[in-house]
């Protein structure tokens, strides 16, 4: 069974990208870090596969959540 990607997802995608730190993707959604945090664990196990490194300073897209992010912004 394929994943299907809402607009949500590509919402969520482009939010971290640009801001970096669940916190503040969290504030451009309307919504808190845990809850983003949540919305990532299931968009990733959907896909199976990883769209953000974690590090210290925050999260770094990978190639598929640069697609999606440049998708959503479309």
């Amino acid at each position: 069974m394929q994943y299907s990607l809402t607009p949500a997802d590509l919402a969520l995608v482009l939010a971290l990208h640009r801001a970096g730190t669940l916190a503040a993707a969290g504030e451009r959604l309307g919504v808190n870090a845990s809850t983003v945090f949540r919305m990532l664990q299931r968009l990733e196990r959907g896909l199976g596969r990883r769209l953000f490194e974690r590090g210290r300073r925050g999260y770094l897209a990978g190639e598929l959540a640069r697609t999606l992010a440049a998708q959503a912004e479309q």
